[in-house]
C-alpha cells in the first residue's frame, strides 16, 4: 500500500509542471528526473543519521506528497494548473497494432517482474543483500562484507528497490525500478525523436524500437541497473539537444542536465564513458556561441553532478583509495595498453557480438548461422593483420576465451542481432543522405554516440558481459535509427518494419532463461521461493534445511561466513538468506553479519564502530569445494560447536 506515495509524488509533479502548450512527455521526462533527485538526494541525508528506517522514509514520503499537494491545491485555486492533455495523431490499423503490441511488452515484463523474486546472479550476490545490509544498518554507510561489490559500485538503482523495500515489507516490487526504467526510456526516445526532427511515425518508430531490445525485455524484469543507467543518459541526451538548440541559456535546462549527468553516475560507472560525448557537445556549443563567457555553466553542471555522488565518493575513497573503483575490478575491467591496434581490436570484437541474423528469424534450417564464420574472420583478422591474441588478457577480462555467442535468454549475455543490423543499415543511411548530414543536430548526436562506443572500446575489456552494457547504446541509438529510416523509406513499409521488430522479439517476454512464463520452469508454476533458484536448483534444499534447524534456536544475530578465498566468494550467494528467513521466521528480527578474510579490503571495518562491538551466536558458512573449511577460519575453534551441514552449508552455534 505505502509503495504508492512514490508514484503519488509523480504524479503531483507531473500536474504541476504540465502547461498547456507544452508536449505532455516533456513533463513527465522533468517529473521522473526530479523524483529520481529526491530519492537520490533524500536517502543520502536520511543515512547521515542513520534514519532509514520505516518511520522515517514513510514520513519523507507523506511530507513531500503533503507539499506537493498543497502547492498543487493553491495553483488549482488560482486557476493556473493545467490538466495535460494526450493529444495523440489520427493513426492507422497498422499503428494501432504497433502501439498495442509496445503496450503489451510493457505489460509482460511488468507481471514478471512482480510474480518473479530477484533471482539473477548479481541480485543474489550484491544487488540486494546490499539493500538488506542498508536496510539493517540505516544507512548508507559501508561495512564488513566478502564481496566488495556490495559497495564499491554506485548504488542509486539499490537505493530505489531500497525504498520499496522498506515501503512495501518485502521484494514484491523490487524488479519495478528496471521496469520503470523501460517505460521511461520508451517515452523519453520518442522525445529525442521528436527533437531531431522526426515525424509520429518516426516517434512511433523510435519506441517500438526500444521497448523490443531483446537484451532490454530480459532486463526490464530484474534488479539489474542497465536500463536504469541506459534512461538517465537518454535524459542527459535531451536536455543536451534542448540546451545547444536554444539561443539563449535556461537555468532550469541547465539544472536537468547537471541532474541527469549526477543521476546517471550515481547508477553505474559505465555512465562517465557514454555521457562524456554529451558534456562535450556543450561546451564546444557553448564556446561556438559566446567563447568564454557562458562556459562558466559546465562548472555548475559538473559540480551539481558531483553533489549527487559525494557521498558515494566519500565512501569509496576512505575504504579503496578511489572514488569510482576498487583494485580489482581494474585488474577485470580496464583495458592495460592503449595503441590502435588494440582499440580496433575491442572495436571489432564489441561489434561481432550481435550477428546471429539468421537464428533471430529462424533461418537455421535454411541458411547457415554466419556466427562461426564471423568468428572465423576475427581471429584471422587478429592474426594477420593486428598481430594480436584475440583473447589478450590485456584487453579481455581475466580467464575468458573470446567468442561470438549465439542467441541467447540469459539476461547477462543476450544479444540483439535485428536492432543491430537496423543500427548498421540507418548509420549507411545516414552517410548517404545529405538531408541527415547537414542537420548539425542530428550529425552532433551521432557522433556523441559513436565517440561513446569508442571510448568504450579503449577502456574497458571485453567480457562475456559486455552486451549488458551495449543496452545504453541501443536505447540512445533508437530515436537514430528512427530518424534515419523515416527519411528514406516510405511510411507503411516503416510501419511495416516496426510490427516486425515487435513480432520477433515475442520469444524473450516469455522464455526469459531465469523468469519463464511457459514451460516447465513457468514462474506461473513455482513456489516464490523456488523461483530465487532456478538458476541454481541443487542449492535450495541446503539453504532452506539450514535456515528452519537455525530458527529453532534462540539466536537471532547470525553471521556469515561466505567463502574464505576471494575469487571464490564471488559466487556465493547471500541474498536467500535474508528472504527465506523472513518468511521461515516472520516474527522474529534476524541480524546477519559477515565474518571476512583478513586480506579483503573492508576487513579492517571490523575493528571500527559498530562493527567491533557485533556478537553473533551462530555462523552459517558457505564454502565453494576448493575453499578452506570454516573451522580453519575461526580464531577461537573451541567456543564454536558444528551443529549441521550440507554441502555447501555448515552452521556452527557458540557453545
Amino acid at each position: 500500500m505505502y509503495t504508492i506515495l512514490p508514484l503519488i509524488t509523480l504524479l503531483l509533479l507531473f500536474l504541476l509542471l504540465s502547461k498547456p502548450d507544452q508536449d505532455w512527455r516533456i513533463s513527465y521526462l522533468s517529473s521522473v528526473l526530479i523524483l529520481g533527485s529526491i530519492i537520490a538526494v533524500g536517502s543520502e541525508i536520511m543515512s547521515l543519521p542513520s534514519s532509514l528506517n520505516f518511520e522515517t522514509v514513510l514520513i519523507f514520503w507523506l511530507l513531500i506528497n503533503l507539499g506537493l499537494g498543497i502547492y498543487y491545491s493553491i495553483l488549482f485555486k488560482k486557476k493556473k494548473i493545467f490538466l495535460p492533455l494526450f493529444n495523440l495523431p489520427k493513426v492507422t490499423i497498422l499503428s494501432k497494432l504497433i502501439l498495442l503490441g509496445t503496450g503489451l511488452i510493457v505489460l509482460i515484463t511488468g507481471l514478471v517482474g512482480i510474480i518473479a523474486p530477484p533471482n539473477n546472479w548479481d541480485s543474489m550476490t550484491y544487488h540486494m543483500p546490499r539493500v538488506m545490509h542498508w536496510i539493517q544498518n540505516q544507512n548508507l554507510a559501508h561495512y564488513p562484507t566478502y564481496y566488495s561489490a556490495q559497495l564499491v559500485h554506485p548504488p542509486f538503482a539499490e537505493v530505489a528497490i531500497m525504498h520499496l523495500q522498506i515501503l512495501s515489507g518485502g521484494d514484491r516490487f523490487a524488479n519495478w525500478v528496471q521496469w520503470l526504467a523501460m517505460i521511461n526510456s520508451i517515452i523519453g526516445v520518442s522525445l529525442v525523436a521528436k527533437e531531431l526532427g522526426a515525424k509520429e511515425e518516426g516517434q512511433l518508430f523510435a519506441s517500438a524500437f526500444c521497448a523490443s531490445i531483446p537484451m532490454g525485455i530480459l532486463q526490464a524484469s530484474s534488479t539489474q541497473n542497465d536500463y536504469v543507467v541506459a534512461f538517465w543518459i537518454l535524459c542527459l541526451a535531451y536536455y543536451t539537444l534542448a540546451l545547444v538548440s536554444k539561443s539563449h541559456i535556461s537555468y532550469p535546462t541547465i539544472l536537468a542536465v547537471a541532474s541527469s549527468l549526477g543521476l546517471a553516475l550515481y547508477t553505474k560507472s559505465s555512465a562517465y564513458v557514454f555521457t562524456f560525448p554529451f558534456i562535450v557537445w556543450i561546451c564546444l556549443s557553448l564556446w561556438q556561441k559566446s567563447k568564454w563567457k557562458e562556459l562558466h555553466y559546465v562548472l555548475i553542471i559538473i559540480f551539481i553532478a558531483g553533489l549527487f555522488n559525494w557521498g558515494h565518493f566519500l565512501r569509496n575513497m576512505e575504504l579503496f583509495g578511489s572514488p569510482i573503483s576498487a583494485a580489482d575490478y581494474k585488474e577485470e575491467n580496464q583495458n592495460s595498453v592503449y595503441s590502435l591496434p588494440t582499440l580496433i581490436s575491442t572495436v571489432i570484437r564489441n561489434l561481432s557480438a550481435h550477428v546471429d541474423i539468421v537464428r533471430y528469424f529462424h533461418l537455421q534450417n535454411i541458411i547457415t548461422p554466419i556466427n562461426g564464420k564471423i568468428e572465423k574472420l576475427v581471429y584471422l583478422i587478429h592474426e594477420r593483420l593486428l598481430h594480436l591474441d584475440p583473447s589478450d588478457p590485456r584487453t579481455t577480462m581475466p580467464g575468458y576465451v573470446f567468442r561470438i555467442n549465439g542467441l541467447s535468454f540469459n539476461e547477462d549475455v543476450a544479444i540483439n542481432p535485428y536492432h543491430y543490423f537496423l543500427i548498421i543499415t540507418a548509420i549507411f543511411g545516414f552517410v548517404f543522405q545529405k538531408k541527415l548530414r547537414k542537420n548539425k543536430f542530428i550529425f552532433a548526436y551521432f557522433v556523441c554516440l559513436i565517440s561513446g562506443f569508442l571510448l568504450f572500446s579503449v577502456l574497458l575489456k571485453i567480457q562475456p558481459y559486455s552486451v549488458r552494457h551495449h543496452l545504453n547504446l541501443f536505447v540512445l541509438f533508437s530515436p537514430f535509427v528512427a530518424i534515419s529510416y523515416s527519411v528514406f523509406l516510405e511510411k507503411n513499409f516503416l510501419k511495416t518494419m516496426i510490427f516486425i521488430l515487435i513480432i520477433t522479439c515475442t520469444p524473450w517476454l516469455f522464455n526469459n532463461q531465469f523468469r519463464p512464463l511457459i514451460g516447465e520452469n513457468s514462474i506461473l508454476k513455482l513456489p516464490r521461493n523456488d523461483i530465487y533458484f532456478l538458476q541454481r536448483k541443487h542449492l535450495k534444499n541446503a539453504y532452506q534445511e539450514s535456515l528452519e534447524f537455525l530458527s529453532r534456536y534462540n539466536c537471532t544475530d547470525i553471521g556469515l561466513s561466505l567463502g574464505w578465498n576471494v575469487n571464490l566468494s564471488k559466487s556465493i550467494w547471500e541474498y536467500p538468506f535474508w528472504s527465506l528467513m523472513s518468511d521461515i521466521s516472520p516474527d522474529k528480527k534476524y541480524k546477519f553479519f559477515h565474518l571476512v578474510n583478513p586480506e579483503n579490503s573492508t576487513a579492517k571495518l571490523i575493528k571500527e564502530p559498530p562493527y567491533d562491538k557485533e556478537s553473533y551466536c551462530a555462523l552459517i558458512a558457505v564454502r565453494a569445494s576448493k575453499d578452506v573449511p570454516v573451522e580453519k577460519n575461526i580464531n577461537n575453534n573451541s567456543s564454536w560447536n558444528k551443529v549441521w551441514s550440507k554441502p555447501p552449508i555448515t552452521i556452527l552455534i557458540k557453545k
